[in-house]
């Protein structure tokens, strides 16, 4: 994938078994290997990949081309991580943490994930109405095309948006805003017409979601 864009992984509980399929590749990484590795996840993606941290995003429901993609561009540094420190104090960096991964693990995680339920916080959060209709239209004619549903939809091969973290998304705004996030060419485009302020709306109607 075209350095896209997202995050950190990870959950709990039994997986697949070798011969299921990820991104075109077998899995072959076993249950408990799964299970262990979801586990040391849990600490910034919360259960599951439901996140509990707004710095964090959730990645339960994403596709797995999209999963697989985001942590081997991670692993290889194409795209920088985000350093959280946890609740027991310990500092994390994604960059690091995909290293350690291997493509089996990878593959069994983006599996893994792929198959959970997205949480929408929504409820969880403080929304500006006037802010969430103006964002909603500036979606539709900036955003739609590649993020279908309000970008709700992981068929799209992308990290789902409506419903996230306002915090986390406010965060990647500024990284590509910065250059510091690369993006797609054909998202470029669009985002340099964005003004600032546009941003604010954006991120307000996909946290409604």
């Amino acid at each position: 994938m075209l350095k896209k864009s997202v995050i950190t992984l990870v959950g709990t509980g039994a997986l697949v078994g070798a011969g299921i399929m990820a991104y075109g590749l077998p899995v072959t990484a076993s249950a408990a290997d799964v299970a262990k590795l979801a586990h040391e996840c849990n600490e910034c993606h919360g259960k599951d990949g439901n996140s509990t941290h707004p710095e964090v995003p959730n990645i339960a429901g994403y596709s797995a081309t999209y999963l697989h993609d985001q942590l081997m561009n991670y692993k290889n540094g194409d795209r920088p991580g985000v350093k959280f420190k946890d609740d027991d104090g310990e500092e994390k960096d994604m960059n690091e943490v995909a290293k350690e991964l291997s493509e089996d693990d990878i593959n069994a995680l983006a599996d893994y994930y792929s198959k959970k339920t997205f949480k929408s916080h929504a409820s969880e959060q403080e929304t500006d109405p006037k802010l969430v209709k103006r964002g909603e239209k500036l979606f539709k004619h900036k955003c739609k095309k590649c993020h279908d549903d309000f970008g709700t939809d992981p068929d799209d091969d992308a990290g789902i948006l409506g419903g996230q973290w306002m915090k986390y998304i406010r965060h990647q705004f500024k990284m590509f805003h910065e250059g510091e996030r690369e993006m797609p060419k054909k998202m470029k485009k669009k985002f340099k017409k964005l003004k600032e302020a546009d941003y604010e709306a954006i991120i307000n109607a996909l946290g409604s979601k």
